[in-house]
């Protein structure tokens, strides 16, 4: 039962930090006037053998979840190895669902 509740109080908190991230702004400049954008994507992929997302190309995640990597199967493994890149936190929880369910 608690294992339950951290999960679902962790994917939560994944879902609350992708609504609150920023958005794309194409109107910011750098100082040499070319434009700064920030982009949306997370990549949910392995992190010390454990199932990880990140926001953009972050090499720290910005979650770790207690689902062992090796626990899952062969097919998973392949997929986080390359890294499963979603761009809306409905996709994310999706995959985390999948991945962690």
């Amino acid at each position: 039962m608690k294992k339950i509740f951290f999960l679902c109080l962790g994917l939560t908190a994944v879902l609350l930090l992708c609504l609150y991230l920023p958005k794309t702004n194409l109107n910011k400049t750098r100082d040499n006037g070319a434009p700064i954008t920030v982009s949306n994507t997370y990549t949910v992929r392995e992190y010390e053998g454990q199932i990880a997302v990140f926001s953009d190309d972050s090499e720290m995640p910005v979650k770790v979840f207690d689902t062992a990597v090796s626990s899952l199967p062969e097919s998973d493994r392949e997929l986080l190895s390359l890294g499963i890149t979603v761009e809306t936190p409905e996709e994310l929880q999706k995959i985390i669902e999948d991945l962690t369910g």
